[in-house]
């Protein structure tokens, strides 16, 4: 039986992220391809290309250093030419998986996202941890994956989420329990939304 794959987009930096991810799809027996941003052979679209067309699914992990990097991009052009190189392959990447009719996950390590995603039909904000549910919602769905199931938009209208922001109509499948009136940054137009009646809780 052919070992089934994930394709993995993040920064090495972010290692217990990372780390964290790779031990739950073990545990299920999912390959996962790192794509490393910073540092991958060249022609690095070739590799990226082929990775993913053997991929079920694309997760983008939006760790503590990702988003440092983005905030940092002002502050020299060092950091800038470094932060267009890593959003350059991020959205190649999101782009390509949603070109291959893959499903596009982008997973916070309980940082609040500051650039944007061009595409995506799933959000989770809370990180993984080992200790709480976290680590069984990830390990189930990635379960669901080995069955060859997916998530694609409205798999579930409960879970469907639309942007407040008209003028997007970013429409994803959130799966974060959100309490009311805590606020939810959309990930692709950062838009912050008050949420009036929860979400999942």
């Amino acid at each position: 039986m052919m070992t089934m794959q994930i394709f993995m987009s993040h920064t090495q930096k972010d290692t217990k992220f990372c780390t964290s991810f790779d031990v739950v799809a073990a545990r299920v027996g999912i390959k996962v391809f790192r794509s490393e941003l910073e540092n991958i052979g060249t022609p690095a679209w070739i590799t990226i290309k082929q990775e993913m067309e053997k991929s079920t699914a694309m997760f983008l992990l939006v760790g503590t250093q990702l988003v440092l990097n983005q905030e940092l991009a002002g502050k020299s052009i060092e950091a800038q030419n470094s932060w267009k190189y890593t959003q350059n392959w991020i959205s190649y990447e999101v782009g390509l998986a949603n070109q291959l009719g893959i499903d596009v996950w982008v997973l916070c390590d309980n940082v609040k996202i500051n650039f944007p995603v061009p595409y995506l039909n799933n959000y989770d904000i809370r990180g993984i941890d080992f200790e709480n549910k976290n680590f069984w919602w990830l390990r189930e769905r990635l379960e669901n994956y080995q069955k060859g199931n997916s998530y694609p938009l409205g798999w579930n209208p409960d879970f469907q989420f639309t942007c407040l922001n008209a003028s997007y109509d970013a429409v994803f499948n959130l799966h974060s329990p959100i309490n009311k009136g805590d606020l939810l940054v959309c990930p692709t137009c950062l838009e912050q939304c008050t949420l009036d009646l929860g979400w999942l809780v």
